[in-house]
């Protein structure tokens, strides 16, 4: 693929951290996940291997792979010509995804509640904190998601379950690019952050059936903002 496939996706390059003491495939990975979870490429846009390279400061060989997996996370799609691509998906689709998100992810809430250390409640509660405090300027968005994600999948990763974990990130990475957009023209509007404190609080009374709610909430505030009537 030539250079010029650059013109295909509008993230700078400035705005990757350089990969470090790391498994490069697995950096490569990581990053471009974190992206797509973040909805940082638009739906439709296709992802330029020899970019993605450059961006990364690496060879295409770990760009390819790590585009492999994430095809096969759904979180892209191949297109005929070797090139790969953010997934355009239906209004029907995404109910779909919600459904799924609020059904998954609150039972991995409910099985992680037992197993979460007064360290790692701790930790949840500064984020929830956090998250609150950045999203209230259209600034701290970027950070808010990245500091999102990591709330939702510390609570979720204690549920010890690898199959479950596998579903929800395909699930993140299939919505982000859509969720993204609503996120940002809504940073003025209530939402739902409150809910991630009282999450919190629910796990620590060891009320986990609550926290199962609030996280069912959560994840359904966003996706009710979309127009996902046909």
């Amino acid at each position: 693929m030539k250079h010029s496939d650059a013109a295909s996706t509008s993230a700078p390059l400035e705005a990757f951290q350089p990969i470090v003491r790391q498994s490069v495939n697995e950096a490569v990975y990581q990053a471009l996940r974190n992206k797509l979870m973040h909805g940082e490429y638009r739906a439709g846009q296709v992802l330029g291997i020899q970019y993605l390279a450059d961006a990364l400061g690496t060879s295409t060989m770990p760009v390819r792979e790590a585009l492999r997996r994430l095809v096969a996370q759904q979180g892209l799609e191949p297109l005929p010509n070797g090139t790969t691509r953010v997934p355009l998906i239906t209004k029907a689709c995404l109910s779909d995804i919600r459904r799924a998100r609020v059904l998954i992810e609150g039972t991995v809430t409910e099985w992680a509640g037992p197993l979460l250390t007064s360290s790692v409640l701790d930790q949840l509660e500064q984020l929830a904190q956090e998250i609150t405090q950045e999203r209230r300027t259209p600034k701290g968005v970027a950070s808010s998601l990245e500091k999102n994600r990591i709330f939702h999948f510390t609570i979720y990763a204690a549920a010890q379950s690898p199959v479950m974990l596998a579903m929800i990130e395909s699930l993140w990475l299939q919505s982000g690019a859509y969720l993204r957009e609503t996120r940002e023209l809504l940073h003025n509007e209530d939402s739902s952050d409150q809910l991630h404190e009282s999450t919190v609080n629910a796990l620590r009374a060891g009320n986990f059936a609550q926290a199962r709610q609030y996280i069912q909430e959560d994840v359904s505030w966003i996706f009710d903002r979309l127009d996902l009537t046909d």
